[in-house]
């Protein structure tokens, strides 16, 4: 999800108080040494309008969040002094065209609370999956229409409930993320289930023109007494700037073990993206997801064009062209449901507006 610019902020500070005549004459010439604190309100819509066919149907429809989902964020920071800073962030994910919130949580994105310290950042509450941010903020389009990444989507989840992390500050180029989840699903598991009780380690390297980034997560999907296995998620994804051209390059790889297991696959992704002139940026990408016991694949190919009308509103053109085998069953995002082993793609073109 891009960060998106705040409609206003509302700021105020709490002078130090202090009980020695002398200082308070000092502080009033020096200025009053103070912490500050702000709230702001900021989001983004996206609509649009889409042709999806498959083999054997195709509909024009309204399309929503083909960048990004719409959103409603309220976020907020306070100096707590001494490089420290308590923060928070609440995200809605909405429909536009139709008004419903986007899934069955009203925070259906992040909902957290973070402290800031000169040894890392602490945030606690509903996270990104870091899996799923790597995905997203290293692909070419940084886009769910055209983005490759979606091939993935399914075997983790994008978002885990009752979480912890910690980010380490930026070493050499280098920081490090755990994160730990009580139960990415709604209610922490009872004992002897652990169901949704998760954790990953992220590794950030930035260097030149490399960025580059690694996270190894484990999932446990417990459902006794017939389904109980570990999923075991590796992925390494990065970017290297060329000049006018970046490119992109990642491989995920899902292993289970247990009963009741899914399908495994693995997915590798490649692409270009660039801006031929200010205003303008292009990408494409290919995406090739394998199952394991050669159960079957999908090739994805997605193109988009993006113009920026404004700092705030963008137009933009996308297309996702995606090729299913053996029991493959990938749609185009928020398109029509396929059959195993049938084709499909969409086309559309759409506005955003961040506020």
């Amino acid at each position: 999800m891009k960060n998106a610019v705040p409609v206003f902020a509302v700021t105020r500070s709490r002078p130090t108080v202090s009980h020695v005549p002398a200082l308070l004459a000092l502080l009033t010439v020096c200025g009053a040494v103070h912490a500050q604190s702000s709230v702001s309100v900021s989001g983004a819509v996206d609509l649009g309008v889409g042709y999806i066919k498959t083999d054997s149907k195709s509909v024009k429809q309204e399309t929503n969040g083909s960048i990004a989902a719409s959103s409603l964020v309220f976020q907020g920071r306070e100096d707590l002094g001494d490089s420290y800073e308590a923060t928070f962030l609440l995200r809605s994910l909405f429909v536009p065209s139709t008004g419903a919130i986007s899934g069955s949580k009203f925070w259906g994105s992040e909902a957290k609370l973070g402290l800031g310290t000169p040894y890392g950042r602490v945030e606690a509450g509903r996270l990104f999956d870091p899996t799923h941010q790597v995905l997203v903020f290293k692909a070419p389009s940084q886009s769910n229409f055209a983005g490759a990444f979606n091939l993935a989507i399914g075997g983790y989840a994008p978002y885990w409930d009752n979480s912890i992390r910690y980010t380490s500050p930026t070493v050499n180029g280098a920081r490090i993320e755990v994160q730990h989840s009580f139960s990415i699903l709604n209610d922490e598991p009872v004992s002897p289930s652990r169901n949704g009780i998760s954790s990953a380690v992220a590794l950030h390297y930035r260097a030149g023109a490399l960025d580059l980034s690694g996270v190894v997560e484990q999932s446990q999907i417990d459902s006794l007494p017939t389904v109980n296995y570990k999923a075991l998620r590796k992925i390494v994804m990065g970017t290297y700037d060329i000049g006018a051209l970046t490119t992109h390059f990642g491989y995920f790889d899902e292993k289970h073990s247990g009963i009741g297991v899914t399908p495994e696959f693995a997915l590798t992704i490649l692409g270009l993206s660039g801006r031929p002139a200010d205003l303008w940026k292009l990408s494409a990408e290919l995406g090739h997801k394998v199952y394991g016991s050669s159960a079957g694949s999908v090739n994805f190919v997605g193109l988009g064009v993006f113009y920026s009308l404004s700092k705030r509103t963008q137009l933009y053109s996308e297309v996702s062209l995606i090729r299913n085998s053996g029991i493959a069953q990938q749609a185009v995002y928020r398109g029509l449901a396929v059959a195993r082993g049938e084709d499909t793609s969409g086309y559309m073109v759409g506005i955003r507006h961040n506020f």
